[in-house]
């Protein structure tokens, strides 16, 4: 995600939002929490703490509920349906 996602018309903002909004709802929450916490953490940590701390979040989200629907909705094409467990 950059810093600028996407540039539109004033009128379509609100529209854009909402859509971008439902987006990350649909996402797996426990990663994406995992996530913004690592980028929070990023400017004050080194790399060896980064790789570290990255290692574990992987670890911890692959053995989760949601890493299985993942995989599972995939297999069945259809879309996941995420607990953030």
């Amino acid at each position: 995600m950059g810093l600028v996602n996407r540039v539109v018309p004033e009128d379509e903002l609100d529209a854009v939002v909402s859509d971008w909004t439902k987006t990350l709802l649909a996402g797996p929450p426990l990663a994406l929490s995992m996530s913004k916490t690592l980028l929070n953490k990023s400017f004050e940590t080194s790399l060896d703490q980064a790789l570290e701390a990255e290692a574990q979040a992987q670890s911890v989200n692959l053995a989760s509920d949601d890493a299985r629907e993942a995989r599972s909705a995939f297999v069945e094409k259809r879309p996941p349906q995420f607990t953030g467990r």
